[in-house]
């Protein structure tokens, strides 16, 4: 994860243009939340052909930023009880409910409304893999992603959405 500046969590409006991982990418859906402790934001980048999820999160120098693919899956494929997706057996780390509110394409995103709780659960499995489970109504599927890395290099303001 990457250290960036603290304003770019509210910067980062649906029609922003990033780049990352080599390619320009635009945010499709921005989602704040906040929990007891934290705020944190997660976006939808797309790009015409893909979609991938960026998270900015509060970290001890400001916030971390990571980006993850992210997959709907059924009660039969994950068990967040006994920590299993699929076959693979699940560490948890962390585990919670937070307020949120999103805007622009929530379409895409089962289960979001405009505003609302969601619920999570990290885990981490025995090669330290960090995986994530996320979903935005007690009905919705859970929403699995795994952590890839990001670098300084990686994340890059291209143009602000327009007003």
């Amino acid at each position: 994860m990457v250290t960036v500046d603290m304003a770019l969590l509210h910067q980062l409006s649906p029609g922003t243009q990033v780049g990352m991982h080599e390619t320009r990418w635009t945010v499709r859906t921005r989602l704040l939340a906040c929990d007891d402790v934290d705020e944190w934001g997660e976006y939808l980048l797309g790009n015409g052909r893909a979609g991938m999820w960026l998270a900015l999160e509060p970290g001890p120098d400001g916030l971390r930023a990571s980006s993850w693919v992210r997959q709907p899956f059924t009660a039969d494929e994950y068990d967040p009880a006994r920590g299993r997706l699929r076959d693979t057996a699940l560490t948890e780390t962390a585990r919670g409910r937070a307020a949120y509110r999103a805007d622009g394409d929530l379409g895409v995103v089962p289960g979001a409304a405009a505003r609302g709780h969601l619920h999570y659960v990290e885990y981490r499995t025995d090669s330290g893999v960090h995986v994530a489970a996320e979903r935005l109504a007690l009905d919705a599927p859970w929403l699995i992603g795994v952590d890839c890395m990001l670098t300084m290099t990686d994340l890059r303001l291209l143009s602000k959405a327009s007003p």
